[in-house]
């Protein structure tokens, strides 16, 4: 008879599983790189929408990263379990798995740091519009009432 050790079949359907989470992620990060080419075209100097998606649609999008963090979570705890929870196996074959689970919450705080860019680079067009104000003045004074200081 086919003496399947238990552990085998449990094996077979981890791994399986895990595929489909592996599988799901690639899925994941396509959606979430066309999200990045539809909302935050500015980044590459664009005016323009490289892939045009309503505008409406970016809400959703903004939900992506972190279904992608938490499938690749369950994805780790599944091949922690495939590899009978030895860590350094674990970490052996799957640490750049952990890294890009790691990333997702590391770099989102970013994604604000865009927006207090964008708010940086309005101030600092203001300043320099005041600057540029001030510098007119003083020229116009030099030139015009006869200030020679």
């Amino acid at each position: 008879m086919g003496s399947k050790h238990p552990n085998q079949n449990q094996h077979v359907k981890l791994r399986k599983l895990s595929k489909f989470a592996d599988t799901s992620v690639l899925f994941l990060l396509v959606i979430f790189f066309l999200g990045f080419l539809a909302f935050d075209y500015e980044i590459f100097g664009l005016h323009e929408q490289i892939v045009p998606i309503p505008h409406e649609m970016e809400i959703y999008f903004e939900f992506v990263p972190w279904i992608i963090f938490v499938v690749l979570v369950f994805d780790l705890f599944l091949k922690y379990l495939i590899v009978e929870k030895n860590l350094r196996i674990f970490f052996r074959h799957y640490w750049l798995d952990v890294v890009m689970a790691a990333l997702i919450p590391i770099l989102w705080p970013l994604k604000f740091m865009k927006m207090t860019l964008k708010s940086f680079k309005i101030i600092k067009t203001g300043k320099f519009g005041y600057k540029s104000h001030q510098k007119i003045g003083k020229l116009h004074k030099h030139f015009f009432n006869g200030d020679k200081t």
